[in-house]
């Protein structure tokens, strides 16, 4: 299997990597560096993406590497089609909007940058305001807590059929969550609707805890070694796609998220803060709790 069928598949599995990755591209965009020696900075699973979002065909990565050298300007042209391509999400299409903004004050202070640069982050970040103002008006169209509920049965029946078998119990879990996060789950949560926060985050947990008995035949409140929890199964592709959650949790820290650390990040010592025996009920409080504790500020 070629190395770019095998990310297309890592990519069907953790179908939030596109919308990451996006985010990134534009976080990576300096206009004081290279954007050369910043994306050689990037991690593995970063890099692999863009080569395969960006093309790899001879001709076409020259192209890419000619428009790369006028930096930023090229930059902002790829940030443009793939922002229109890959990014789908009121999360992606905020975080990046967020970016440009960020860029037009640093341009704006920096005399010789062209003009034509400045007016091309004018059109992208117009671009993406419109992209943000029809996303806002389906949301508005669509009531987003059904939206929310569906994506949650969605997500879980994903899990129930087998579609992140090539993870780990414990990346499963976070699989899911990270999904949920970034689509109309978070959405919703994000909304300041908080009337119904805990009786969906409820439901939430009892879904994941569900899913997670009926993978470990464990009970609710039983505890088995935490190893049990992390281990995952032998799969043609369960190193990509182990790279590929590590990729999404980059953010975590083993004395801040240390379920999220330890099950996508895999350090060689589990952090101190993470119980060497736990049950499916422990691992799922603690695991959303992580992955949303930030959603509300």
């Amino acid at each position: 299997m070629s190395d770019m069928a095998q990310e297309l598949q890592v990519c069907h599995v953790l179908s939030t990597l596109p919308e990451k990755f996006v985010v990134d591209f534009a976080n990576g965009i300096d206009v004081v560096r290279d954007h050369n020696a910043v994306l050689q900075q990037r991690s593995g699973m970063f890099a692999r993406l863009y080569d395969n979002y960006t093309g790899t065909a001879s001709r076409r990565q020259q192209a890419i590497n000619a428009s790369l050298a006028d930096g930023v300007a090229g930059s902002l042209a790829w940030l443009t089609e793939l922002s229109a391509s890959l990014a789908s999400s009121n999360l992606a299409l905020a975080k990046v909007q967020h970016r440009v903004a960020s860029l037009q004050g640093t341009v704006a202070e920096i005399a010789n940058y062209a003009v034509d640069t400045q007016e091309q982050l004018v059109r992208l970040s117009a671009h993406l305001s419109r992209r943000c103002d029809q996303l806002s008006s389906e949301v508005e169209r669509i009531d987003l807590r059904q939206r929310a509920s569906l994506q949650l049965d969605v997500v879980m029946s994903k899990w129930q059929s087998g579609h992140f078998a090539s993870l780990s119990i414990a990346g499963r879990c976070y699989a899911s969550l990270e999904e949920l996060r970034w689509g109309s789950f978070g959405d919703w949560y994000r909304s300041g609707d908080t009337s119904m926060h805990a009786e969906q985050i409820a439901l939430l947990r009892n879904r994941i805890i569900s899913l997670m008995i009926a993978d470990t035949h464990a009970m609710r409140d039983t505890r088995v070694d935490t190893a049990r929890w992390l281990q995952a199964p032998e799969h043609a592709l369960q190193q990509q796609v182990q790279q590929g959650i590590a990729y999404l949790a980059d953010w975590s820290m083993a004395g801040s998220a240390p379920f999220v650390h330890a099950t996508a990040v895999q350090p060689q010592e589990m952090p101190d803060l993470l119980p060497r025996r736990c049950s499916a009920e422990r691992i799922s409080y603690a695991m959303i709790d992580e992955v949303f504790q930030g959603e509300l500020a």
